[in-house]
């Protein structure tokens, strides 16, 4: 069966050759993602970007000639369109914050569930920037950035329930798509809900207001 034109072309960099393949045989079964380089080093990964010119890269974090990291930041720096999604077991706090800095579109963790992995791929092609909660978690351990607050004080004082809602599905890595498939309501009054938060908040995008409710107690 032919796959849409609408296929967002991937190109997968990652040093585990086991895990690489398992990668492609997943998106393999999407109509609406094709696999066109697999490579297993970051030097491989930066050339074969520029040559594939791929709409999405899934990037292993740890590698030993050049680094995911780095890698996304040679990339993102020659094309500002292709969205890069860093994928890892660690979780290590700094490695978030510089990935986010150098360009990556998302975090998320090897362990992620293949449905949640596709959510969040679609989220990151519809624009957003994608988080899973076991990286938040363990980027503020690192950081210490939990800590004791008086719940009298917290931020959340002026959030809606549904407001919290809302939060509370997205801080579990859930697509906008997925949120409001759980609350019945239209993706749009999601948007609407995500807009007001961040207004209050004072933040910009949903990963700061991801890892915000973490880090201030908003959710749990």
């Amino acid at each position: 069966m032919e796959r849409p034109a609408r296929a967002a072309t991937v190109l997968i960099v990652d040093d585990h050759t086991l895990f690489r393949q398992g990668l492609e045989s997943l998106i393999a079964r999407w109509d609406d993602f094709e696999v066109v380089g697999s490579v297993g080093s970051g030097r491989e990964g930066i050339r074969e970007a520029r040559r594939l010119e791929p709409d999405l890269i899934l990037m292993d974090v740890r590698m030993e000639d050049v680094d995911g990291i780095e890698a996304t930041r040679r990339i993102c720096a020659r094309d500002r369109r292709v969205r890069v999604v860093m994928l890892t077991v660690s979780g290590l706090g700094e490695d978030l914050f510089q990935a986010l800095r150098v360009g990556a579109w998302g975090y998320l963790g090897k362990d992620e569930p293949a449905e949640r992995l596709h959510a969040n791929l679609q989220g990151v092609m519809r624009g957003e920037t994608v988080l899973s909660s076991a990286a938040a978690n363990m980027a503020l351990g690192e950081l210490g950035l939990r800590s004791p607050h008086d719940p009298r004080q917290a931020p959340s004082a002026n959030l809606t329930s549904r407001e919290k809602d809302v939060l509370t599905l997205l801080v579990d890595g859930l697509s906008n798509e997925e949120i409001a498939d759980a609350l019945h309501v239209s993706e749009a009054t999601v948007k609407k809900h995500l807009g007001s938060v961040m207004v209050k908040l004072h933040l910009k995008n949903r990963v700061q207001v991801a890892v915000r409710a973490l880090r201030d107690g908003i959710v749990d």
